[in-house]
């Protein structure tokens, strides 16, 4: 027992040296601790000193995930038995060589296993490893958006899966290479830029034209390429793609159109007898043969024609002409001058001397005469009035009434510019109900909000002021007719300034003190009343009031003054 540890510590001591020199650089730049046991040995001289896992080789599934088969633990003795599997967890998912790996469910083994119980851990980070993720053998399915085959002149999907995805798409190839035989010559046609949406790689191929004779199955193949990160370089099996084989080839130049009328009008052209035996082989085509069935279709082709050169040919038939000139306006003027010159043009093309054999040459004739009927246009109605009209239509609307601007804006919006002369009409009651919008704009009225202002700024008390200027006011005032509109603004600004200036110009009365009576020394007093001369005191006072009233009466008249210059 004892040997055999030995023997293992030698080799993985060997092992270890190895997997450091590759590793150690990853190990240092992840971490420069790696966890141990926190227990010490009786004798920590022979301990391992450094912690390293092995595990097998396994091929890429998408996940990171290892089988840890065996654990060195640095804190472990070299003469003890014990070691440990468990789950490591690498830094990718990746195929590669990887150095360092975290490690989940430690289980300790070895005969000396229960000395570790409890003292060396259940996971580590960061431990040293040499492991390979080995790349994995592509799985193809193949499918197409065609499966029963597809038809010329169409496009197919072909799509390769790469079934073993492991449920990672972002471990998938970008890309892959499609490739299928070429058309012509030997080897492969390669699809470098496959559309990619998750697991699926995809193409678009459209067949070669049918001329080619290249039809049914085509092969496809899928190639990994070496720069693909989790997968072998591989080539996918073999996957067909089915080209049908084009339709036969009905074309017969014009002689099918002609065959076709034949079969369907030919009654109009040929005897009945020599119609019939046309008219059996033409019932009898398939017309859904494919081209492997070409030869059938140019058998019936000659049939008709030796069918043909024996039809025997009635008299020409105009009646569709006839009926056609009937459908004739008879009044051309209403139409444009170009269709109809086109229809006269026409008319005096017609052969009236065709034979029946040119029947087609007739229907041809009728057909571009009933075009040229269809094809007349009528002229556009006439607008002149309206748009003279609707240039007096004032260029400011907005002195209008919003009643009457909007009746004008109704019948405005209301005309279609786009009627023809038959309708002319509709287009005169435009012309009617225009020039009644028009005749019934109103003005708005007049704004009187200056003329209420110089108003509002009226004195109260017009008594102190003289007679001329209150009554130059009030003829102001009577002036004013409430009743202008806004056409006539200019007028009702100007009851506003000659208020204004009435107000600016009314005059104070001018308050004069009484003045004594003269001095008549040979005139007696006022009985009751002593003179001057007396120095009765009742005299006196009436002076000193008058003149304190005079005083104050100049005062007031000033002060208004003043706030009317201010007003201005």
């Amino acid at each position: 027992m004892k040997k055999s540890v030995v023997l293992k510590s030698i080799l993985s001591a060997a092992f270890l040296a190895f997997s450091l020199l590759v590793s150690l650089p990853s190990v240092i730049a992840a971490d420069d601790s790696v966890p141990a046991a926190t227990a010490t040995p009786p004798d920590a001289s022979q301990k391992n000193g450094y912690n390293f896992a092995f595990a097998n080789t396994k091929t890429y599934d998408g996940t990171p995930y290892i089988e840890i088969t065996d654990i060195i633990f640095a804190d472990a003795l070299v003469t003890d038995d014990v070691s440990a599997t468990g789950i490591g967890t690498l830094s990718s998912s990746d195929a590669g060589t990887y150095s360092i790996v975290n490690i989940d469910n430690i289980v300790l083994k070895g005969a000396d296993k229960d000395k570790y119980e409890g003292l060396l851990p259940t996971s580590m980070k960061y431990v040293p490893i040499n492991v390979t993720i080995e790349k994995a053998v592509p799985i193809f399915s193949f499918s197409t958006d065609e499966p029963d085959g597809m038809e010329y002149y169409s496009c197919a999907t072909v799509t390769f899966t790469i079934v073993n995805d492991f449920g990672r798409p972002e471990g998938l190839p970008d890309t892959i290479q499609i490739s299928r035989e070429h058309d012509y010559l030997p080897g492969r046609v390669t699809h470098e830029t496959a559309r990619r949406s998750g697991n699926q790689y995809s193409i678009s191929y459209s067949p070669p034209a049918p001329w080619s004779g290249l039809y049914g199955e085509i092969p496809f193949w899928a190639d990994v390429l070496d720069d693909a990160t989790n997968y072998q370089p591989a080539t996918s099996g073999e996957y067909m793609l089915l080209i049908l084989p084009p339709p036969a080839d009905y074309y017969w130049g014009g002689d099918q159109e002609v065959f076709a009328d034949i079969a369907i009008s030919g009654d109009l052209y040929y005897t009945a007898e020599s119609l019939q035996p046309f008219r059996d082989i033409w019932y009898s085509i398939d017309w859904d043969l494919d081209i492997t069935q070409q030869h059938i279709v140019d058998a019936w082709y000659y049939q008709l024609l030796e069918a043909y050169y024996n039809l025997v040919p009635i008299p020409g038939d105009y009646s569709k002409i006839e009926e056609y000139l009937e459908m004739i306006p008879e009044d051309l003027s209403l139409y444009t001058d170009e269709s109809v010159k086109a229809l006269e043009k026409i008319k005096e093309s017609i052969p009236w001397d065709l034979p029946h054999e040119d029947q087609y040459i007739i229907n041809q004739y009728a057909n571009d005469l009933y075009e040229a009927i269809q094809q007349l246009k009528y002229k556009p109605a006439d607008y002149s009035a309206l748009n003279e009209l609707l240039k007096k239509v004032p260029g400011d609307l907005s002195l209008y009434t919003e009643e009457s601007v909007k009746a004008l804006e109704n019948v405005k919006s209301s005309i279609d510019w786009e009627l023809l002369i038959i309708d002319q009409k509709t287009v005169d009651e435009y012309t009617v109900k225009l020039q009644e919008a028009i005749s019934n704009l109103k003005f708005k009225p007049a704004d009187y909000t200056k003329v209420k202002a110089a108003l509002n700024k009226i004195p109260s008390d017009l008594s102190i002021y003289t007679d001329e200027s209150v009554k130059l006011l009030e003829e102001a005032k009577a002036a004013i007719n409430w009743d202008k509109l806004i056409n006539e603004q200019s007028v009702v600004d100007g009851y506003a300034q000659a208020i204004e200036t009435a107000i600016q110009n009314l005059k104070t009365k001018q308050i004069q003190p009484p003045q004594p009576e003269a001095f008549n020394p040979n005139q007696p007093a006022p009985k009751g009343k002593a003179s001057a001369e007396t120095g009765d005191p009742t005299s006196i006072a009436l002076w000193l009031f008058l003149f304190s009233n005079s005083a104050l009466v100049a005062g007031v008249s000033l002060k208004r003054r003043h706030s009317s210059s201010d007003m201005k």
